[in-house]
């Protein structure tokens, strides 16, 4: 006898499959109905249909969804005592259930922040949904912080879970103000401070340091240049991308003498190729202003709105 590998096997030989005994019929018919009831097949039963009511199939998904972010101490029947021991959430329900007002007006003064969400208001067990989420009472709202923020999540992670399953006016300002309170996450949290402010070149002269900026009014873009040792303005309008700042560049500094220092927004026109090349070769440093901070290019800023 020769043993033979099976991944060598490329089929089945007739040996593999060899029936050790005589086969037993199994009858499949087509209706199980009239298969004996002691053989297998007669277990086979269709599932009886399901008589839970709508209303209970709801509550048991919404608590399973306030189990899903670990609120174990907010449960559906705390949400439900603690709404109905409310007198502005008791009044929310009957509001909800008889008929919203139509004007913010009409809406008792308490309950008026919820005015913009009334249409996708409801109630199920005494408890107010705003769509698929929980609305939470104010007595429990410092317990879902305080659960959402038990592992010392960010806020984009808090606001997440919490979108999930809860609601109440103004969560995400509570969201927050719970992570800025922390003091164990504001101690551990990387810091990340600010690069120290580039010093300014204060001007002597006259057009020693200029600024300059784009601006776009009635269909036309023009370009200031602001003096910042005399807050003098020089307005063009603006033409040919580079090379029309180089040409006005020129013709300021030909006029008014060559500046020390230009600053600007970095703008497409002040980084090209060309303009970087001019300001080299007139001896001229590009100042550019920090990102989202157009203080920093106050002067020519201060032009536009002139």
């Amino acid at each position: 006898m020769v043993h033979i590998r099976g991944v060598k096997h490329l089929a089945a030989d007739c040996v593999s499959r060899h029936p050790t005994g005589d086969p037993d019929k199994l009858p499949l018919p087509e209706d199980v109905a009239t298969v004996s009831q002691h053989h297998p097949l007669s277990q086979i039963r269709s599932p009886a249909p399901s008589h839970i009511p709508m209303e209970e199939n709801m509550i048991s998904a919404l608590t399973s969804s306030l189990a899903s972010i670990t609120l174990k101490s907010v449960t559906w029947n705390r949400v439900r005592t603690a709404t109905t021991s409310d007198a502005d959430m008791a009044m929310l329900v009957d509001l909800i259930t008889s008929g919203l007002p139509e004007s913010r007006q009409e809406f008792p003064i308490k309950l008026r922040e919820y005015y913009q969400f009334k249409e996708d208001l409801s109630t199920i067990d005494g408890v107010v949904l705003y769509r698929d989420r929980v609305v939470i009472p104010p007595a429990l709202r410092q317990d879902v912080l305080s659960t959402l923020h038990s592992a010392h999540q960010g806020i984009s992670s808090m606001i997440t879970r919490a979108e999930s399953s809860i609601f109440w006016p103004g969560i995400t300002p509570d969201i927050v103000s719970t992570r800025t309170g922390c003091n164990h996450c504001n101690r551990m949290t990387p810091s990340q401070p600010s690069a120290p402010p580039t010093p300014l070149i204060y001007p002597d002269y006259p057009f020693q340091c200029v600024c300059a900026d784009y601006f776009h009014y009635m269909g036309n873009n023009y370009l200031v240049i602001v003096d910042r040792y005399s807050n003098w303005p020089i307005v063009e309008r603006a033409s040919q991308g580079a090379a029309g700042l180089i040409a006005s560049l020129r013709r300021t500094f030909v006029t008014f003498g060559i500046a020390d220092e230009l600053s600007s927004d970095g703008g497409p026109e002040f980084t090209s190729t060309a303009t970087k090349k001019f300001l080299s070769d007139w001896g001229v440093h590009h100042r550019m202003s920090s990102v989202a901070f157009p203080h920093s290019n106050c002067p020519a800023e201060v032009g536009l709105r002139q």
